[in-house]
C-alpha cells in the first residue's frame, strides 16, 4: 500500500493521470488530499508533482502489474469537502468511480474503461469524454440544477429521470432539470450513456 497526502491550499487544478489503473475518487471529511495505491510493488507507486497551481498525481509504470493480472492495483483518492478547484482525471483504460465529489468542476478523459458517478445532488460542472466504455450517472436529487447534454456515436442513451425541454436527436439528447445552472456534458464514441436515480 502506497499512501500519500497533500495540502490543496493554493491548488486550482488536481490532475489525476491513472493510466490503466482503476480509480475511485470521493469527497471526505479530511484536512488534506489522501491518495492510496493498493498492491503497489517496489517499482510502482505514485508521484505527486506540483507546478504553479496544479497538482498532478501520476503512477509509476511497472510491467509486473500488467503481467500479473490477478493483482491489479487500485487507486483511491479522498478529496477534502472544501476543495473548490477542478478535478481532472485522464487515463488510457481502467474504470473510474466517482462518489459524491464536491469540487468546482469535474473533467474525465478516458480512452477505454467504464465511468460510474454517484451523486446525491449535482452542484458542479461535469465534462466526461470516453472513447469506448459505458458511462452511468446515478442521481438521488433529480431536481438538481443541471443543463444536460449527452452525445454518443454508436452507443445508446437512456434517461430515467424527468427532464424539462428534452430534445432527442440521432446522436444527442439534451434537457434541463431545476434551473440548469450547472453543465453536465457526457460524450462517448462507442459506449452507452445512462442517467438514473
Amino acid at each position: 500500500m502506497d499512501l500519500q497526502s497533500k495540502n490543496l491550499e493554493g491548488i486550482d487544478r488536481l490532475h489525476i493521470d491513472h493510466g490503466s489503473t482503476p480509480v475511485h475518487i470521493e469527497s471526505a471529511e479530511v484536512e488534506t488530499l489522501e491518495a492510496f495505491l493498493s498492491m503497489g510493488s517496489d517499482n510502482s507507486g505514485m508521484v505527486m508533482v506540483q507546478k504553479n497551481k496544479e497538482l498532478k498525481i501520476q503512477l509509476k509504470s511497472d510491467l509486473r502489474q500488467i503481467v500479473n493480472i490477478g493483482r491489479k492495483p487500485r487507486l483511491t483518492i479522498r478529496v477534502p469537502m472544501n476543495y473548490e478547484g477542478e478535478v481532472w482525471l485522464s487515463g488510457s483504460s481502467g474504470n473510474v468511480k466517482i462518489n459524491d465529489l464536491q469540487a468546482g468542476k469535474l473533467k474525465i478523459d478516458s480512452k477505454s474503461g467504464n465511468v460510474s458517478m454517484d451523486y446525491q445532488e449535482i452542484n458542479q460542472d461535469i465534462d466526461v469524454s470516453v472513447h469506448s466504455g459505458n458511462v452511468v450517472l446515478s442521481l438521488k436529487n433529480k431536481d438538481s440544477n443541471v443543463k444536460w447534454q449527452l452525445k454518443s456515436g454508436s452507443g445508446r442513451r437512456s434517461v430515467a429521470i424527468p427532464w424539462d425541454k428534452r430534445r432527442d436527436g440521432h446522436k444527442s439528447t439534451e434537457g434541463l432539470t431545476g434551473n440548469g445552472s450547472y453543465d453536465v456534458y457526457i460524450e462517448t464514441r462507442s459506449g452507452n450513456i445512462s442517467i438514473k436515480e
